[in-house]
């Protein structure tokens, strides 16, 4: 019998140097690509005011 998941994958295909980036921006503040995708959905659709953190950036 096939799985069944309670939420199908989407397509979602940045380009794949963002994405090397991305996941380390993640690692490094304690997350996973998948929160952060989601905390932003919710930003953006007004769900919530937060964003999701980011690392802090080097200084000049």
């Amino acid at each position: 019998m096939p799985s069944v998941h309670k939420h199908p994958a989407k397509a979602f295909r940045p380009d794949p140097e963002l994405y090397e980036r991305a996941k380390a921006a993640v690692a490094e503040v304690g997350s996973d690509m998948n929160a952060h995708l989601s905390g932003f959905l919710r930003w953006l659709t007004g769900e919530t005011d937060e964003l999701p953190p980011r690392p802090e950036q080097p200084q000049d």
